[in-house]
């Protein structure tokens, strides 16, 4: 956190393009635990050279790989940019997550988020975000219970000299966890460090004076460089009280231009041009179902008779005047088995041009949102002044501004509503797996008629603690059945949380396995 300057220029945060050293994380670390602990983890967004965090009321940003190093307070927001395929591992494995602790363990700056889920059966699942906030060499891995690497942002070689971050490795802190002979100096970045014996001294009773807890941090001057600090160091002057609130705060508004980020909207670019390319492929595949249903009429208009096989010429008599048609009809085929064919293919082609229309539709609006999402970021990281970028606020290409959630008053799925509580099932395995795995909540219901094909049918829980009456899970399980391919009167019907819920390997869209669960025997006709 380090800037040179005059004395009068305007302390930021975001502008001391420096680092956090151990000192100052820990009073960040003070600061932001009593906000964060024990709230579940909703969100995590990309950033250049980390993450943030999104807790309810809450965002807390974890820089580890570029400036500004250290934990700092985010701001929240609704819209979310587009996700590097490392972030959205770590939200998917973080789901329904609560974080038990926040701490600083080792000497050096390494930042540890102890996260815990309760599972219906009562078990505790736990997991670690560790973050190295190193600057290059930094690093943010997620560790099992057992200290075991699962993820990380950056993985090792086998030909380096002495790998930390393989898979399945126990993780090891870089520098040794137990070391503090440098004593505060240690703690502290070395252009901060009084390196005569008074000054050590006096930084060693500052130190052990410091009260506990989240404190106001001082803003420091000396040789023309000024500094926010959570503590007075010898030697440097003071120039007034900062609240901690603005000294680990990260500023709102676009990420500064970044390579990797830049990278990311490509990648979402690329694969949205893929998409409306195959999508107009489909379009151009399926022939205008209207020639077929002329070569059907065309074919109904002669005698029934087995053709022997090759082009057929005859009539059209529904266009004026007349015109000549030619036909491939299959060798030993009746005409007019060949003329219901043709019937059936118009049929198939019509719902297939429509499909392909409202899909190209969709995919089109997304492209759009998509290049005003780049516009928009483009422009805010264009300007001069980084104090303006707030008043143009970015917006996520998958999302209008002031969307609540991806179940919109235009979700695509069957939606109804039972004594308060939303109700949402897919019609098909893509809209099945869109439901269960980006559309649920971690606490929502989830509801599958027991061994046999059907509708995944979603309870929406505003939150985790509130209860649903036993009649709303009995009409969501009733959902459940008539919403399967069960013609019998009755059925057993499985319901679990959303977070018990995992696809299946190997498996089609909407094949998932649980194993926590919940069964009630419900029948089509009940009322309760």
């Amino acid at each position: 956190m380090f800037r040179g300057g005059t004395g009068g220029s305007q302390i930021d945060s975001y502008v001391m393009l420096g680092l956090m050293d151990t000192l100052q994380l820990e009073s960040a670390v003070q600061c932001l635990q009593p906000l964060c602990r024990g709230k579940m983890l909703q969100r995590v967004d990309e950033w250049p050279g980390g993450v943030v965090l999104h807790f309810r009321d809450e965002a807390v940003a974890l820089l580890a790989h570029r400036a500004p190093l250290g934990l700092w307070r985010a701001t929240r927001k609704e819209e979310q940019p587009p996700q590097s395929a490392f972030v959205k591992q770590l939200a998917q494995r973080l789901r329904g997550f609560r974080l038990e602790e926040l701490s600083l363990p080792w000497a050096d700056r390494i930042v540890r988020f102890d996260f815990s889920r309760t599972q219906l059966s009562k078990r505790e699942d736990r997991l670690s975000l560790i973050a190295e906030c190193f600057g290059g060499r930094g690093n943010i891995v997620l560790l099992d219970a057992e200290a075991r690497i699962r993820l990380a942002w950056r993985w090792d070689s086998l030909e380096q000299a002495r790998p930390r971050f393989l898979p399945g490795a126990v993780y090891t802190p870089a520098n040794d966890p137990s070391g503090t002979n440098g004593g505060p100096l240690q703690c502290m970045a070395p252009s901060y460090r009084p390196w005569d014996e008074a000054g050590q001294a006096a930084l060693a009773a500052a130190l052990a004076q410091r009260p506990q807890g989240c404190q106001p941090w001082w803003r420091l001057r000396r040789a023309g460089a000024e500094i926010l600090y959570p503590i007075v160091i010898p030697g440097w002057d003071v120039l007034a009280e900062t609240p901690w609130e603005r000294a680990i705060a990260l500023p709102a508004g676009a990420p500064p231009k970044d390579l990797a980020y830049a990278a990311v909207l490509a990648q979402r670019e690329a694969q949205q041009r893929k998409k409306l390319e195959n999508i107009r492929a489909d379009l151009a595949r399926w022939e205008d179902p209207e020639q077929y249903r002329r070569m059907a009429h065309a074919l109904f208009a002669l005698p029934d008779a087995v053709h022997p096989g090759g082009p057929l010429h005859t009539q059209d008599y529904t266009v004026d005047p007349v015109q000549t048609i030619h036909i491939h009809v299959p060798a030993g085929k009746r005409l007019h088995q060949q003329a219901q064919w043709l019937m059936g293919q118009a049929r198939r082609s019509e719902r297939g041009r429509r499909q392909a229309q409202a899909r190209l539709a969709a995919q089109s609006a997304e492209w759009e949102r998509l290049q005003a999402f780049r516009t928009v970021w483009e422009q805010g990281n264009g300007d001069a002044d980084p104090g303006r970028r707030g008043d143009r606020p970015l917006r996520s290409p998958g999302k209008a501004p002031g969307s609540s959630s991806a179940a919109s008053a235009s979700t695509p799925f069957g939606q109804m509503w039972l004594d308060g509580f939303e109700l949402l099932w897919g019609r098909n395995a893509k809209e099945n797996d869109r439901l269960t795995f980006r559309v649920a909540n971690p606490w929502d219901l989830w509801f599958h008629v027991q061994d046999l094909p059907g509708s995944h049918v979603l309870l929406r829980r505003p939150q985790r603690n509130v209860p649903v009456p036993e009649s709303v899970i009995h009409g969501a399980a009733r959902v459940a059945l008539q919403q399967s391919q069960c013609r019998a009167m009755s059925a057993e019907v499985d319901w679990t949380e959303a977070h018990h819920l995992q696809r299946r390997p190997g498996g089609g869209p909407g094949e998932v396995i649980y194993r926590h669960f919940h069964s009630r025997r419900v029948r089509r006709d009940d009322q309760a």
